[in-house]
């Protein structure tokens, strides 16, 4: 059997858990550029938005802006000339994860060292 390459809005909100009211704000906002409507004006979706929402889901749960986010969306689609944008973009986010998971560390030794304390 072969997977199907178009999704309806409700296959996709299953499939990626992710609500209907999410899914037509993010394509109202230019999040997922390549959305097409059918005759009837319904959204189809297709791998390529499948992938999308997964980049998007990983970028908005580290804490970027879909202002941001839409900003990753529209220079990958000009290409290779805002490479080193989009490059730097996500270096600037890896770099937020590593200082919060640094943080949460931080956090997490002194938690520890209180449920020790309180052991003892």
């Amino acid at each position: 059997m072969q997977t199907p390459t178009n999704f309806t809005i409700g296959q996709v909100a299953q499939i990626k858990t992710i609500s209907t009211y999410t899914l037509r704000y993010y394509d109202d906002q230019g999040l997922l550029p390549k959305v097409f409507r059918d005759k009837n004006g319904n959204r189809i979706f297709t791998n390529e938005e499948l992938k999308w929402l997964d980049m998007i889901k990983c970028l908005k749960n580290t804490g970027m802006s879909l202002e941001k986010i839409k900003t990753f969306v529209d220079d990958t689609y000009q290409g290779s000339r805002t490479l080193q944008a989009r490059i730097l973009l996500l270096n600037t986010q890896a770099k937020k994860i590593k200082d919060n998971i640094e943080e949460q560390q931080t956090y997490l030794n002194k938690i520890n060292q209180k449920i020790k304390t309180l052991k003892n």
